[in-house]
């Protein structure tokens, strides 16, 4: 995308020509001359946005800096022409991609969270299997010992005991892990929306969100 930016000579309102197409914005008040009917381009790809100044006699300033090209951001303060016109971003933002960055975070510790529940659920049954292992070894000592090793007795009250107490904990724990996992899907659904349509991406890692370079929905490009 490519965007030419000047005076409007009949409005004096600042002229935005976007890919061809002269646009004025009325929002920008009145426009110094010092800045040229076509005095810079803004060039938009992908995720990396470039000024230029397009005449050795204009005076394009980034960050109180004279540029004849410089790769800039949202960040950068803009000023057009000898008297330093300020240029507003926000007229320029529903043309330029929109940052996706912060969304990593969010999804690397979406993915974290998920895999630490399913880690603990995993431990838990593990955990609960034991029981069936001492019973096991009851029942060998118990045949091994012809009815005569008392030791089979302490292990069934053991695995009794152990039991009992997983089934306690079992049961208090029956629906802490469907919630937990309902609040991290509800949360994450509420975060991992396209800044531009606040629509939610769905389940899409940030790595492929990256490498598509753009929201599924609302088609705005993504800078990563």
């Amino acid at each position: 995308m490519e965007i030419i930016i000047g005076r409007d000579s009949q409005s004096t309102g600042l002229l935005l020509t976007v890919d061809g197409k002269d646009q004025v914005s009325s929002a920008s008040g009145i426009v110094s001359a010092s800045v040229a009917p076509r005095h810079c381009r803004l060039t938009v790809n992908g995720g990396h946005v470039r000024l230029q100044n397009l005449d050795i006699n204009n005076y394009t300033f980034v960050n109180g800096q004279s540029i004849e090209s410089k790769a800039v951001t949202m960040g950068d303060k803009i000023e057009l022409g000898e008297d330093r016109y300020p240029l507003d971003w926000t007229l320029l933002k529903s043309y330029l991609p929109v940052d996706i960055r912060h969304l990593k975070a969010i999804w690397d510790n979406y993915e974290a969270e998920n895999l630490r529940l399913t880690i603990a659920a995993g431990r838990f049954n593990s955990l609960r299997s034991a029981t069936g292992l001492i019973t096991m070894v009851a029942i060998a000592l118990s045949i091994a010992g012809g009815g005569r090793n008392k030791w089979y007795l302490a292990l069934y009250g053991l695995a009794i005991i152990i039991s009992v107490a997983f089934f306690v904990k079992a049961y208090r724990d029956s629906s802490k892990l469907p919630q937990k996992r309902q609040e991290l899907n509800r949360q994450f659904q509420r975060d991992y929306v396209c800044p531009h349509c606040g629509h939610f991406i769905g389940n899409q890692s940030y790595e492929v969100l990256a490498q598509n370079g753009s929201c599924p929905y609302c088609k705005k490009t993504f800078h990563t």
